[in-house]
């Protein structure tokens, strides 16, 4: 009942739905490593299939599905680069940890790599990261009623340097002034 459409969207928001591959019955190897989104491991595997198999249909079948694994790991790319530009990291962060894993063995799987170890190095995204995940603990300390180590919190990310023009830090500094009616 305490579900609103903010909490859904923020929870289904990383969320991502792997493309719908029907594969024959002599790839149940593939069929294996897809459902469980191992989508660098089938897209080899259907590579292999797809040049040993002695019945067109079986080869086709590899070839569209290793089609529909290509589109969708580059569909997963391009959400990181939205997660960037609408400032939400710790979304993107997540997609990229799992595209480098998710697409190993492809080649697409290094530019998430790249792509992951450029978000760490950049400080402006570790702030707003770090920033986050501060909100998000201090929120559930006021959430089981400890006010002054919340203010805490919201302090440092208000004041700090590191944090200096975050989403996380205007957040704070709103939080901070509302909290103290409670101290």
């Amino acid at each position: 009942m305490g579900l609103n459409a903010s909490i859904i969207e923020k929870h289904i928001e990383g969320a991502r739905v792997g493309p719908k591959i029907e594969l024959p019955p002599q790839l149940v190897k593939t069929t294996k490593y897809l459902k469980a989104g191992q989508f660098g491991k089938a897209y080899t595997d259907l590579e292999k299939q797809a040049k040993r198999a002695k019945d067109p249909a079986v080869e086709q079948a590899a070839r569209d599905a290793m089609q529909k694994i290509s589109e969708y790991a580059s569909v997963e790319l391009a959400r990181v680069a939205e997660f960037k530009k609408k400032l939400k990291f710790e979304a993107g962060l997540q997609a990229l940890q799992r595209g480098s894993q998710s697409f190993k063995g492809m080649d697409i799987a290094k530019e998430f790599t790249k792509e992951l170890r450029s978000w760490k190095k950049d400080k402006t995204i570790q702030a707003q990261i770090g920033g986050a995940r501060l909100l998000v603990e201090a929120e559930d300390l006021v959430k089981r009623g400890k006010y002054e180590k919340a203010a805490k919190i919201y302090a440092v990310l208000a004041r700090s340097k590191k944090y200096a023009g975050s989403a996380a830090q205007k957040e704070a500094e709103i939080r901070l002034q509302e909290i103290r009616k409670y101290l």
